[in-house]
């Protein structure tokens, strides 16, 4: 008797356990099939209507009520034998049904009435509604918010003002950074490198230069550490000063120019140009420049307009100065030899003053055996044995130059000279130009001097007293000058004496 309770108790709570299960399933697959069914629908009337009128402004909701209808549960007891049924047995089915559905239409306002009324028919048709029933189908009309074109006028409306506000504070600050720090720093910068690349040169050159006397270092000292300074303030200041362009190079150019402009002009000039070249440019325009240095002593404030007008005529007026003793003797400095005595020959019959004072300028190969002993040892220092063999080697000058050589110059001149083989014509007049380039600049410098030649002003004098014309007075009594490629030296400067030995 009792087992027959416990299996009663225990089929009763097996009963209850399976219909609670089989009512969780059956809500579930209830709700699941409503969502399915709304979402399918929705799709298929948004599709409908969007093809209708012409517009993806449309919101579909559908609403659906499902009822489900459920037959009787048989009920089989255990122990007791199931009646007998014709068919499948089954224990219960469920019938899920349609019980209501509903449907919100939300559209733009820009749909026209006619239209609203077409959206209403066809989801009501698509919902299976009768014809009576179309208030079940409600339609609300909005203004959708679509992305309309940018206008310029709406840049100065929030946020996109604030937006350009911030854009432009952001620019001011990248120019102020720029015009502020960077560009103090890039001037500073080139500054530096410009230092030292003048530094570099100023090493190489020492180092070729390494073997010159000290008097002459000490000579030089000066006016390189002059050209030094004001290249290291130009650069350091990051601007040019007014009149950078005048050097020594376009000292007659400068002087031709000068000479028509008025005295202010001249004025001005001097007081810009560096010392030496001041001074050659008062030898050059004397006797007009003394009124000219008479104003200097008196300060004035130019205005800048002025200078820089003046600066500007100068500097255009020498790119269109033609002519000059300076580029004639360069270039008969560089012609060949045997040319060279061509072309004066011919040219002194066109204008003997002025082919004298051309022949007295040119340095030449044979004025190599004129130098002293003392002379001969700087040049040798200046250039590399090896051009020095090269240029003299084959002429009747290396015996003369080489016995004005002491010691270990005479050895090495001389190993030299035995090594050196025959060059093209070509490579002969490019050491030959090497030598007379640095005998040149030596003669520039002072460190030589060619008592052979006649002083160009001692030729011009005798012609020019002869014709009674009347000397110009002196500055003063300077020192003997060495001839250089650039005579500015005024007429009346005092002649040389006369070479005990004349050149042939």
């Amino acid at each position: 008797m009792k087992r027959l309770i416990t299996l009663s108790l225990l089929s009763l709570q097996a009963i209850f356990l399976s219909l609670t299960i089989s009512a969780q399933t059956s809500s579930r697959s209830s709700l699941e099939a409503k969502l399915a069914l709304e979402n399918s629908l929705e799709k298929r009337v948004r599709m409908v209507l969007s093809e209708a009128l012409g517009t993806e402004d449309i919101i579909v909701i559908i609403s659906a009520e499902l009822q489900e209808q459920e037959k009787k549960t048989a009920e089989i007891m255990p122990g007791i034998p199931e009646k007998d049924k014709m068919g499948e047995p089954s224990l219960s089915t469920t019938l899920t049904m349609v019980k209501k559905i509903s449907a919100s239409l939300i559209l733009d306002k820009s749909v026209t009435q006619e239209d609203t009324q077409l959206a209403r028919k066809l989801a009501a048709g698509l919902l299976g509604l009768p014809p009576e029933r179309q208030d079940l189908v409600s339609v609300e009309k909005m203004n959708f918010r679509k992305t309309r074109p940018l206008a310029f006028s709406d840049l100065f409306l929030p946020p996109n003002l604030w937006s350009m506000v911030w854009i432009i504070v952001v620019a001011l600050l990248a120019v102020l950074t720029v015009f502020f720090f960077l560009f103090p720093l890039s001037k500073s910068a080139r500054a530096f490198v410009e230092a030292f690349s003048t530094k570099a040169a100023a090493a190489s050159s020492a180092g070729a230069e390494q073997e010159y006397r000290p008097e002459q270092r000490e000579k030089n000292a000066p006016a390189t550490a002059a050209e030094a300074a004001r290249t290291l303030q130009q650069s350091t200041d990051g601007r040019k000063p007014p009149f950078w362009f005048i050097n020594a190079g376009s000292a007659a150019s400068l002087a031709f120019i000068l000479k028509s402009r008025p005295l202010e002009d001249l004025t001005i000039v001097l007081n810009y140009a560096p010392a030496d070249l001041a001074s050659k440019l008062a030898e050059a325009l004397y006797p007009r420049s003394v009124e000219a240095l008479a104003a200097l002593p008196k300060v004035t404030l130019m205005s800048e307009s002025r200078i820089k007008t003046l600066e500007a005529e100068v500097l255009a007026a020498l790119d269109y100065v033609v002519g000059g003793e300076d580029k004639a003797i360069n270039i008969f400095s560089g012609l060949d030899e045997a040319v060279q005595e061509k072309a004066l020959s011919a040219f002194g019959r066109l204008d003997p003053a002025m082919s004298r004072k051309i022949n007295a300028s040119i340095v030449k190969i044979a004025d190599l055996a004129g130098l002293d002993q003392m002379q001969a040892q700087t040049l040798a220092r200046r250039l590399p044995m090896r051009v020095l063999a090269a240029a003299l080697k084959g002429t009747p000058h290396a015996a003369a130059f080489l016995s004005k050589l002491s010691g270990g110059m005479n050895e090495r001149f001389q190993q030299e000279l035995d090594l050196t083989r025959a060059m093209p014509a070509e490579a002969y007049k490019a050491e030959r130009a090497k030598v007379l380039e640095a005998l040149r600049q030596l003669i520039k410098e002072g460190f030589i001097t060619l008592g052979a030649h006649p002083a160009p002003s001692a030729a011009a004098k005798p012609a020019a007293a002869t014709a009674g014309a009347v000397p110009q007075p002196a500055l003063g009594p300077k020192p003997q000058p060495a001839p250089g490629p650039v005579p500015l030296q005024p007429a009346s400067a005092p002649a040389k004496p006369p070479a005990a030995a004349p050149k042939p």
